[in-house]
């Protein structure tokens, strides 16, 4: 079963985001003026920005201007993430159909576009549980990325690979692979996702102290390369994993800010964990209804942000955690 610490490991390469203004000769450029190349740039921007409609609409547009172009590497990395948006927006069936255009028009001698192909791809059998068709296409396209020194996309299918592997020691196998490529690679903005992962791998395995030591690597990454949500949630795991070993007063150091954090910026999930946590710690030094009150208060977060449908182990166990104490 995924915890909430894997969950929120995962949303975390998401969060990374990279701020470029598409600019000629000093002034601003047009869509219509734009390349299919400085197109996808763009689009990939939005993308890494986690605005997946605005993606959309951009990566849709530089299907069309490749076409216009006979640029067939951009249109079939556009096609592909066209299909990936849907997929992120939940609408698998039409994303399928997008993805079937860029089948069409791919070939392995094609670096970019291969490479991308696979990438969607993979992701496609693995939100379709077909875990073991997802390992295939995320080994082919690892092998073939570091063939053709795709570092940033090498890391990416051992990224993936982590996550649809059967047992804990492939997925920190893999977790240790991907980060090695990283740092070889020079793709270090992907090491903070990475030995987040990994931590959460190590966490589910309840050896907190590894834990530890990976979100505490993590959080030195996210602090150099990514957003705000991401240094807020490497702040919050290190916290909770101090919780977890039961460092009491270390972990409320890191979560009470993280708590003020969250609320200044209005993340509920973030508030709710933070809540979470300090409740148990109130708990376990015997201020039963000082944690108890945290607890609801995280149980409202975590309803504002749909976790009753969207993460339902996280739900029920919350609402069972408050049933008992009030029992």
């Amino acid at each position: 079963m995924r915890t909430k610490a894997t969950f929120f490991a995962l949303l975390l390469p998401f969060c990374i985001s990279h701020a470029i203004e598409v600019q000629r000769k000093g002034a601003d450029v047009t869509a219509s003026e734009m390349t299919a190349d400085s197109l996808l740039k763009q689009a990939d921007e939005t993308f890494q920005s986690s605005d997946y409609k605005a993606a959309l609409e951009q990566y849709q547009a530089t299907v069309d201007k490749a076409r216009e172009e006979f640029n067939h590497s951009v249109e079939v990395e556009a096609l592909s993430q066209v299909a990936r948006m849907h997929l992120i927006l939940g609408d698998k069936e039409e994303g399928r159909k997008w993805l079937k255009q860029a089948e069409a028009k791919v070939t392995d001698s094609d670096p970019m576009g291969w490479s991308r192909y696979l990438g969607v791809r993979g992701r496609f059998e693995w939100k379709a549980d077909d875990f073991q068709a997802a390992r295939k296409t995320f080994e082919e396209m690892y092998t073939y990325c570091n063939s053709n020194t795709l570092w940033g996309r090498a890391v990416d299918a051992a990224h993936m690979i982590a996550i649809v592997a059967e047992t804990p020691e492939e997925q920190i196998e893999w977790g240790r692979r991907g980060i090695e490529v990283a740092g070889a690679g020079d793709v270090e903005s992907w090491l903070g996702p990475l030995w987040n992962n990994l931590a959460g791998t190590y966490h589910d395995m309840k050896q907190y102290d590894s834990a530890l030591e990976c979100y505490l690597k993590a959080r030195e990454y996210h602090w150099r390369y990514s957003g705000e949500v991401a240094k807020l949630y490497a702040d919050y795991h290190v916290g909770m994993t101090y919780r977890l070993l039961g460092k009491y007063d270390k972990a409320g150091k890191w979560l009470r800010p993280v708590l003020a954090w969250a609320e200044r910026i209005e993340n509920h999930s973030a508030i709710g964990q933070a809540c979470e946590d300090l409740a148990e710690i109130e708990i376990a030094q015997g201020r039963k209804a000082e944690g108890l009150k945290l607890l609801k208060r995280a149980h409202s977060e975590y309803k504002q942000e749909d976790f009753d449908k969207s993460w339902p182990e996280i739900w029920q166990h919350i609402n069972d955690r408050i049933k008992e104490l009030e029992g």
